[in-house]
């Protein structure tokens, strides 16, 4: 089955973001004459995208690549970082920013407005990103401008400018992260360092519009674990992610040709009824699982475990510390196609 559609795609990205006053649109998928890219929004037509091994990530000519070569590659690299994050040095690493995250939580000011973006969660994941990729706090401080330009870039693809100003920067880092920085290296210390602080910042603007899962994460702790990932379905960063077909596929239904992109609506999906009940409430007591934080499949994200549990170790000191959790001012989304989350997020803190 294939049909077109000639409207453009825009109206209904502006709805796959926190901020919206709109549920997302989840639509069966279609072609786009605009984009020239097939557009897929339903959690069931994502997951079959996530598992099919002829949809490769990003937007490839495969005229000029060999994807043997970049598949061998990509699968050396994959075991590479999987054996250097085994759970037991995920662990040690995330109490070690438990107990650094504290000590910066104690000096967040109590009653009056503070930016938990620049004054907790960068501070923390610049932190954890030199710990990780062992490097000095030194040097991550230095490299951190030019991390946030290959982020910018990663947020926003469709950017030219972002895009030729990541080159360089990419440049940059990979010849500080060139030797003796293991698996990790530049990719790692920019998704710490940037992408993590995204993470945490959404998870932690929806809570401070939902006070009552505060006080209830606040009240059981045992809980955290659970409620983060319902934070990472409901408030997540990720709004698209493209792939292209290495092969003349069928996938549920739909035909798809070698070379064609896909567009996999993310966030939409995470929002999608027929797979989560009340997708548009917050429910960090919710026990349905599969949501696409961290992708699915072969090409799921390697450090998805590093990073749920990061993001648990820099909010369980917030919610010891501080009884209420208010905005205390409207709060701005920046990124792009890919990826959205708070500039800043000044909330006002309450201590008993």
């Amino acid at each position: 089955m294939s049909y077109e559609r000639e409207d453009v795609l825009k109206p209904a990205w502006t709805r796959d973001r926190l901020d919206s006053p709109d549920p997302p649109e989840i639509e069966p998928a279609y072609f786009d004459s605009g984009l020239q890219a097939w557009v897929l929004s339903r959690h069931a037509d994502l997951l079959a995208a996530f598992h099919a091994p002829s949809l490769i990530p990003g937007r490839r000519n495969l005229a000029i690549r060999s994807r043997k070569s970049e598949e061998s590659i990509r699968l050396k690299m994959r075991e590479e970082v999987r054996a250097a994050l085994s759970p037991v040095q995920v662990r040690a690493w995330c109490e070690k920013l438990e107990v650094y995250a504290n000590s910066v939580c104690q000096e967040l000011p109590v009653a009056h407005p503070v930016d938990l973006v620049a004054g907790y969660a960068r501070p923390l994941c610049l932190h954890f990103a030199a710990m990780v990729t062992g490097i000095t706090q030194t040097d991550a401080d230095n490299l951190e401008e030019v991390a946030k330009i290959v982020s910018a870039a990663t947020a926003d693809p469709d950017n030219p400018a972002l895009c030729t100003a990541a080159k360089r920067a990419n440049e940059t880092l990979r010849s500080h992260f060139s030797t003796g920085s293991g698996p990790l290296g530049d990719s790692g210390f920019v998704g710490l360092s940037q992408t993590l602080a995204g993470i945490v910042s959404a998870a932690w603007y929806a809570l401070a519009q939902s006070p009552d899962h505060w006080n209830h994460l606040r009240s059981s702790p045992q809980s955290v674990d659970q409620g983060m990932e319902e934070l990472l379905r409901y408030a997540g960063v990720v709004r698209i992610l493209s792939r292209t077909a290495t092969e003349d596929i069928s996938l549920n239904g739909i035909s798809i040709r070698k070379g064609d992109r896909i567009l996999l609506r993310v966030f939409a999906a995470n929002h999608d009824p027929a797979r989560f009940a009340e997708p548009n409430t917050l429910d960090c007591a919710r026990r349905d699982s599969g949501h696409f934080a961290f992708g699915a499949g072969a090409h799921a994200c390697v450090a998805a475990n590093l990073i749920r549990t990061a993001a648990i170790s820099m909010t369980l000191p917030l919610l010891a510390r501080f009884v209420s959790f208010q905005l205390a001012c409207p709060v701005e989304l920046g990124g792009g196609s890919t990826m959205r989350s708070p500039v800043s997020l000044w909330v006002v803190l309450g201590c008993s």
